[in-house]
């Protein structure tokens, strides 16, 4: 099992708003890429929903999470979402299985 942690944050910029947004959340990738303890930091855009951004983020730990949130660069792009936002949900995950799949017809029980 994974010791790091992973961060999803879902935000959802308001109508009119996506351009300004995206900006916003672009400006705040690299610096966090380079704090200790970011093991990955990638932002997404949703195909369906243009104006839906998603950051996919793994953490070495809690405490490294803890940090990023105080860091001026983050502080920042919180500051500058506050009333460019509809909607934002952030899930802390920690994983319970292994990255790596099983092959194809290696778990019990499977006729091959």
């Amino acid at each position: 099992m994974s010791e790091s942690i992973s961060v999803v944050a879902v935000l959802t910029a308001k109508d009119g708003k996506a351009l300004e947004v995206e900006r916003v959340l672009r400006a705040c990738v690299q610096p966090s890429r380079a704090e200790d303890g970011c093991l990955s930091y990638v932002l997404t855009r949703c195909i369906e929903q243009a104006g839906r951004f998603i950051f996919v983020e793994r953490w070495a730990s809690h405490e490294a999470i803890a940090r990023h949130r105080q860091m001026p660069h983050y502080t920042a792009m919180a500051n500058l979402l506050g009333d460019l936002l509809s909607e934002r949900q952030v899930y802390v995950l920690e994983t319970l299985a292994d990255d790596i799949e099983p092959s194809i017809g290696s778990h019990a029980g499977v006729v091959g």
